[in-house]
């Protein structure tokens, strides 16, 4: 059964190891457990299948605006409507807040990512060049109104 919910500080070595796992630029644990714990708006979410976090989301705010900053499932469980779930979690967490738009970069290779966004409405609105490191990647950026 899934299960989306907030996450806390006893999730952030799990997120770390999925970070490795999926990301070649990874978060450390210090930066995650430093997105927990920021004073600015910011919500992380993760998505539970009988009781192990098989993915998570971290997203950030201000005003009617906000940014996803990662989205991220274990590739085990990818293709399986665990991305959309943790989309939808967004959806809901912008209408109870008023966010009007929302927005993310995503590096330009990762086609299944840009065709995920697409589906769900995302437009892209340009390229920052070389935005990404390790290996250096532009990034494309898009966008779209909030909610469902």
């Amino acid at each position: 059964m899934w299960e989306v919910k907030g996450l806390e500080e006893t999730d952030l070595p799990r997120i770390a190891d999925l970070e490795l796992a999926i990301f070649p630029d990874a978060w450390s644990l210090p930066a995650l457990r430093e997105s927990l714990h920021q004073k600015s708006r910011t919500w992380l979410g993760g998505i539970w299948l009988d009781g192990l976090l098989i993915g998570y989301v971290i997203f950030y705010y201000v005003l009617d605006e906000g940014e996803i900053a990662r989205v991220a499932v274990d590739p085990a469980y990818r293709r399986k409507g665990a991305a959309a779930r943790l989309l939808h979690a967004v959806e809901d967490f912008c209408e109870e807040k008023g966010i009007d738009r929302l927005m993310l970069e995503v590096r330009k290779s990762n086609v299944p990512a840009i065709s995920f966004y697409r589906e769900y409405g995302f437009a892209e609105d340009g390229i920052r060049k070389n935005y990404y490191k390790n290996p250096v990647e532009d990034a494309v950026l898009m966008s779209r109104k909030a909610g469902r």
